[in-house]
């Protein structure tokens, strides 16, 4: 992974000059100056301004480099544990998933797969799906589970688990619930109501998008927030209305949902770099995954090896 963008405009940030930053970082002026025009050229956003003698960030700037920074310190902490694990002889598998969408992974999926593999430790991510392609194509994780409307990409495999839909969640009482139980979701009557969003990287955020955009809405958002269940007790306790997985909750309590028209419909997937080969425990991983989500004929559901 090559972070050497990231440190650039880290330390112009930081030290508020282009000189003092090519001196820090021990290159040029122009050549520094020609990675940020490039930068800026790809994200089509300029990422700083001249104030005063000074070099300060834009809104998109500060954006790129908080992000800078979390991407930094995953990529470190991910290079120290790789390290520890060397030194320790022991073999890890790191897996991304987002719990509502593999809330059985401790209890049914992990005890399967460590009765098999007792010398794997099992690292965990919580990230959205966003997150899981970050880790995958960064080589920072061999699996991921995540939601995906597409079926194929061009640097993962993608292998269906189960399909699902993303539902309108109401709070019990709300004025609208009886209405849409007769006549379905009519969004003219949420003009008013606050919206609880996903994050805007994520992938439910894009099919909300463009729900909302399809039925004309312009929401009121309260917040913007990466745990489902966060959302869906903030909608218990009558704080908004959010858009929820369907499979997320078999019995809800407290909140009423409605499919839409057209149905959100999503796949989740286990995903993996095209690149690898499976080894032996990535591969009973994949197949724990698939038998707990009753995928028919083993033949069928296996990966086929890189």
């Amino acid at each position: 992974m090559n972070t050497q963008i990231l440190e650039y405009m880290i330390a112009i940030s930081e030290e508020k000059s282009m000189s003092r930053a090519a001196a820090r970082l021990l290159v040029s002026q122009p050549a520094l100056s020609q990675q940020v025009k490039k930068l800026e050229k790809e994200l089509d956003a300029k990422l700083f301004v001249r104030e005063k003698n000074r070099i300060q960030l834009t809104d998109a700037g500060r954006v790129y480099v908080n992000g800078a920074r979390s991407v930094l310190s995953i990529y470190e902490n991910a290079m120290s544990e790789i390290a520890r694990l060397r030194e320790s002889g022991k073999k890890r598998l790191t897996l991304v998933y987002n719990n509502a969408l593999l809330p059985v992974f401790t209890t049914r999926i992990l005890p399967v797969f460590t009765e098999r593999h007792r010398d794997i430790f099992i690292s965990t991510i919580d990230g959205n799906a966003s997150v899981a392609k970050d880790y995958l194509t960064g080589g920072l994780a061999d699996l991921a589970v995540m939601a995906t409307r597409e079926l194929s990409h061009s640097m993962l495999e993608y292998i269906p688990l189960y399909e699902d839909e993303l539902t309108l969640a109401l709070p019990l009482g709300h004025p609208a619930v009886r209405q849409f139980k007769r006549q379905g979701v009519d969004f003219s009557c949420l003009e008013k109501e606050y919206f609880i969003l996903n994050q805007g990287n994520s992938h439910f955020r894009t099919l909300e998008r463009e729900i909302l955009e399809r039925n004309h809405v312009t929401p009121n958002v309260l917040c913007e927030i990466s745990d489902l269940h966060a959302s869906v007790n903030m909608v218990r306790n009558k704080k908004g209305v959010a858009f929820l997985p369907k499979s997320m909750d078999p019995k809800p309590a407290g909140y009423v949902r409605f499919s839409l028209d057209p149905p959100a419909v999503f796949h989740v997937v286990a995903a993996y770099h095209k690149s690898i080969v499976l080894s032996e425990p990535l591969r009973d991983m994949i197949m724990v995954l698939l038998r707990e989500y009753d995928c028919q004929g083993e033949s069928a559901c296996s990966p086929e090896p890189s």
